[in-house]
């Protein structure tokens, strides 16, 4: 049994064409499949269009509406703990994570050593220069400071049992389902593929949804950031005592000079230095303060095709 972990956020017009490709590169697979479809708080008849698959589909379906929209991170944990196969594949509904690779990675998974099978982008889908210039800065960032390499990662995943059974266990509130399945080390091997355009619809990745996210996954994964402020703080110190022997050498030579301009310059640099410290500490402690709260992940509205087809405790909060 393979489970398919579908998140869907207003994707009304590309579940039909999704759902069709999907069935058909499934059709003459002696594997045995069951889909877990995640409404994350769709504005649009994703729901609707949830249940018309559920009623159609070859391939038997769970479906989980969330209350309200609590992000994609959210929505891949709750398809994950209602599976029951022994290996989940995670994968968008727009189609830019081809549906015929996964006889491929199927395969990857039954030689008996790997626990991961990951999709790498060959190449990034069409977008403006400025985005992929950003996304590649963040990735560079991201591979410094965690010392995990990410480029060309995607959602797009197969998991062991026991991979999926650890994932769920982390106890982590703020998630990055990239981050953590390389984090959690097993034996992995890369497929790589080519993203095609969507099939409908347009992404729901904005640029201020895409920076929080960078912000959010480089604090959960590193404290480099605030190394980074030390390292600062200990140049601003050599800094000081130069000029400090410099001017002190000056006033014994009897020409120093006013030193306003000096003056102006220290307090500008160190006053911006300790700002951009306090700064991090701040979006560190709000980290912390996210995570001690323990809010659910996420609520449950709904399920199909019934309640106790998941877990009760599942079923009203994550």
């Amino acid at each position: 049994m393979i489970s398919l972990v579908v998140p869907i956020y207003n994707e009304q017009s590309a579940l039909s064409g999704f759902w069709q490709n999907l069935e058909q590169c499934l059709a003459g697979s002696d594997t045995q499949f069951e889909a877990v479809l995640i409404d994350d708080g769709s504005t649009d008849s994703s729901w609707a269009a949830i249940k018309s698959l559920a009623n159609d589909s070859t391939i038997p379906i769970k479906a989980i509406r969330f209350s309200r929209n609590f992000g994609k991170e959210a929505a891949i944990l709750a398809g994950l703990r209602a599976t029951t196969g022994q290996a989940a594949v995670v994968m968008d509904a727009d189609l830019q994570h081809p549906p015929a690779l996964i006889p491929q990675m199927i395969e990857h998974w039954q030689s008996g050593k790997i626990k991961v099978v990951e999709a790498v982008k060959r190449k990034r889908q069409d977008e403006s220069a400025l985005r992929r210039l950003g996304a590649r800065l963040y990735y560079r960032l991201f591979n410094l400071s965690s010392g995990m390499k990410l480029d060309g990662a995607s959602d797009f995943k197969l998991l062991d049992r026991a991979a999926v059974d650890q994932y769920i266990a982390l106890p982590e509130v703020g998630r990055y389902f990239r981050g953590l399945t390389t984090w959690l080390g097993f034996e992995a091997i890369a497929v790589e593929f080519d993203p095609p355009s969507r099939n409908a619809g347009e992404s729901h990745w904005g640029a201020g949804h895409l920076l929080r996210l960078a912000r959010s996954t480089i604090i959960s994964f590193s404290s480099l950031p605030l190394r980074i402020v030390t390292w600062f703080g200990l140049a601003g110190l050599i800094f000081s005592l130069g000029l400090t022997i410099q001017t002190l050498w000056y006033k014994w030579q009897g020409y120093a000079e006013a030193g306003f301009p000096t003056v102006i310059l220290l307090i500008l640099v160190m006053g911006s230095m300790i700002l951009l410290g306090l700064g991090l500490i701040g979006e560190y402690i709000a980290e912390i303060y996210r995570e001690v709260k323990r809010r659910p992940l996420y609520i449950i509205a709904q399920s199909l095709p019934s309640p106790g087809d998941i877990d009760d405790t599942d079923r009203k909060q994550g």
